[in-house]
C-alpha cells in the first residue's frame, strides 16, 4: 500500500480537517488575533491530523507487504486464507473473516466435486470391466462362426471401451504405473501382436528398425499410447507403418512413421488439444479429438515427451522420447542379476 493510496482512502477525514482549519483561521481573523497565530493554529491542527494517521499507515502498510510476500511465494493460492496472519485493525479483521469463510466454502465445494468425480471414475472403471465379459463372449462366437466383419466391429468396440478406461484413469496415472526395464522391440512386438487382426484387416505393411534399445517405463501405458497412434495412422489412410529407434545424448526415441494423409501445417500445433479434429477430422469424419490428447496427457504423467511432425500430405511422424538415467539402468541391472534363478 503506497502512501497515496492510503491518503485517498482517508480523503473525507482530510477534507473535514481542512474545513475545520479554514473555519478556525476565519474565526481567529474575526477575533483580530495576531497574524502569526492565525496561520500557526490551523497549520498545527492539520499537522496533528496527518500525524494521527501515521501509526495506522505503518501498521496497514506492513501487513500489506507481508500478504503480498506470502502470495508471491505461494504455489497454491487457494490456501492463502489459511496462511496469512490475522490483522490487528478492524477493517482487516472483517475482510480476514470473509476470506476465511469464502476459502472454506470453496474447499467444501472442491471436496464435493472431487468426491463426485471419484465416484464417476469408479463407475466407469467398473462398467469397463463388466462390459469386457460380453465382448469377449461375442468375440468367441464370432471366431467360431468365422465372421470377420463381426470380429472387426467387436475390435472397434473393445478399442473404444479401452480408451474410456484409460481416459478415466488418466487423472491418476502417476499412481498406477510400474517402471521396469524393457526394449522398444518388446513394446512394439506386443502392440503388433495384440492388434494383428486389425492391421491385417487393413492390409498395413509394418517395418521395424533399430528397436533393440532399452528404456525404463510402464509397458502397459506405453502400449496403449502406441495403439492410439496406430489407430490414428490407419484412420487417416496409411498403408504402411515404420517403427524406428534412435538414441540421443540423454534419451531414447521411438519414431512411428506412416504414409497416410498427414497433418495440415495449420493444424500441427493443435493436434494434442482436447477435442480438436482439424481439417482431417472433417475430411474423414471419424475423429473424436481425444486420442492424441489422451496420449499427450499420459506421456506427461509418465515423464515422456510426445511430438508430431508432418509434411502435409506426405505422412506423419510421431516421436515418443524416453529419458535415460544411467544410474537407474545400473540399479535395475544389479537387481536383475541378484534375483533368484539368474
Amino acid at each position: 500500500m503506497s502512501l497515496g493510496e492510503f491518503l485517498r482512502g482517508k480523503l473525507l477525514f482530510l477534507l473535514l480537517n481542512l474545513f475545520v482549519a479554514a473555519y478556525l483561521a476565519l474565526l481567529l481573523r474575526m477575533m483580530e488575533m495576531d497574524a502569526g497565530v492565525n496561520i500557526l493554529l490551523p497549520c498545527l491542527l492539520l499537522g496533528l491530523a496527518f500525524l494521527s494517521l501515521a501509526p495506522e499507515y505503518i501498521v496497514k502498510n506492513r501487513y500489506c507487504r507481508e500478504v503480498r510476500s506470502i502470495v508471491s511465494q505461494l504455489d497454491k493460492k487457494f490456501l492463502l486464507a489459511e496462511i496469512i496472519p490475522q490483522p490487528d485493525f478492524a477493517e482487516g479483521r472483517v475482510m480476514y473473516a470473509a476470506l476465511r469463510a469464502a476459502g472454506k466454502a470453496m474447499n467444501d465445494e472442491i471436496a464435493r466435486h472431487r468426491l463426485s468425480a471419484a465416484g464417476y471414475r469408479e463407475y466407469i472403471e467398473l462398467w469397463v470391466h463388466e462390459i469386457k465379459t460380453p465382448i469377449a463372449a461375442a468375440r468367441l462366437v464370432g471366431e467360431n462362426a468365422r465372421n470377420e466383419a463381426a470380429l472387426a466391429e467387436l475390435a472397434k468396440i473393445d478399442f473404444f471401451v479401452e480408451q474410456a478406461l484409460y481416459y478415466a484413469r488418466g487423472a491418476t496415472a502417476e499412481k498406477d504405473y510400474l517402471i521396469r526395464r524393457t526394449t522398444l522391440s518388446e513394446l512394439v512386438a506386443a502392440v503388433l501382436k495384440n492388434n494383428a487382426r486389425f492391421l491385417i484387416g487393413h492390409k498395413i505393411a509394418v517395418h521395424m528398425e533399430n528397436l533393440e534399445l532399452a528404456v525404463f517405463t510402464d509397458s502397459k501405458w506405453v502400449m496403449f499410447i502406441l495403439r492410439q497412434i496406430i489407430d490414428n495412422s490407419v484412420k487417416y489412410g496409411c498403408s504402411s507403418l515404420e517403427f524406428a529407434g534412435r538414441r540421443g545424448d540423454n534419451n531414447v526415441s521411438l519414431l512411428v512413421r506412416d504414409d497416410g494423409a498427414g497433418i495440415p501445417e495449420q493444424d500441427i500445433n493443435r493436434v494434442f488439444d482436447k477435442g480438436f479434429t482439424g481439417a482431417n477430422g472433417r475430411r474423414f469424419g471419424r475423429s473424436t479429438g481425444l486420442g492424441l490428447y489422451l496420449c499427450q496427457n499420459l506421456c506427461q504423467k509418465l515423464g515422456l515427451e510426445l511430438t508430431a511432425a508432418s509434411g502435409g500430405g506426405a505422412g506423419t511422424e510421431m516421436e515418443i522420447v524416453f529419458p535415460v538415467d544411467e544410474r537407474l539402468a545400473e540399479t535395475a541391472e544389479d537387481i536383475a542379476r541378484s534375483a533368484p534363478g539368474t
